[in-house]
């Protein structure tokens, strides 16, 4: 009876495991999550709190770089409290796990890039394709938007929050380089004065001959 009992406690022991051995290996299948919180425009957390990184792609750095905001925004509206799939790619050096990220049919890395609000930091020829079609169409960070600077529109617009002031700086003016753009926040390039001076924007008392 003893004998009996024992090999009946294994063969249950036994069952357990194998069904809980397919379930695991079903979910890793699967592997789908909830968002549960957007960082920044390329990461997000999932509900069970794992932190994941979009591969092969990085946003603007949050919240100063040009465009940052917008391209957080567009990952919670593709994401945000949403089921997605994850093809994982691996482990960061922060501990973030790097992922293929499907919502529905869309593979989220490639409407980041397609959009103009990531660029390609690994070699995939689908994303670098629609990093192409991007600069060639000069969409979001590629557009003059971001890239005013190199076109040689060098004044600098700075919105001030605070005191909702719009100021203009050359780049002659003693605090030129101090002055960040944040187009999130108001701020803008200009080609000219004139231009400037036509959005609403005053000359800097710190450019040489303002008192």
């Amino acid at each position: 009876m003893k004998q009996k009992l024992t090999w009946l406690v294994l063969g249950i022991s036994l069952l357990a495991n194998l069904f809980f051995g397919v379930k695991f290996f079903e979910t890793r299948e699967t592997n789908t999550a909830n968002v549960a919180r957007v960082v920044d425009g390329d990461t997000f957390d999932t509900a069970l709190n794992v932190r994941i990184k979009l591969w092969g792609i990085d946003t603007p750095e949050y919240p100063k770089g040009c465009l940052s905001k917008r391209a957080k925004d567009r990952l919670e509206e593709l994401v945000l409290a949403k089921k997605v799939r994850l093809e994982e790619q691996g482990k960061d050096n922060f501990g973030r796990t790097l992922a293929k990220v499907w919502q529905d049919d869309l593979l989220i890395n490639k409407v980041l890039i397609t959009e103009g609000l990531a660029s390609v930091n690994k070699g995939d020829d689908e994303l670098e394709l629609a990093e192409n079609e991007a600069i060639a169409a000069k969409r979001g960070i590629w557009s003059s938007e971001c890239t005013a600077e190199q076109a040689g529109c060098v004044i600098k617009g700075n919105f001030h929050q605070g005191t909702k002031d719009r100021i203009y700086h050359l780049p002659e003016c003693y605090n030129y380089k101090q002055i960040n753009i944040n187009p999130n926040e108001g701020d803008r390039w200009f080609c000219s004065e004139a231009e400037a001076e036509a959005a609403g924007f005053s000359k800097s008392k710190d450019c040489p001959g303002m008192k």
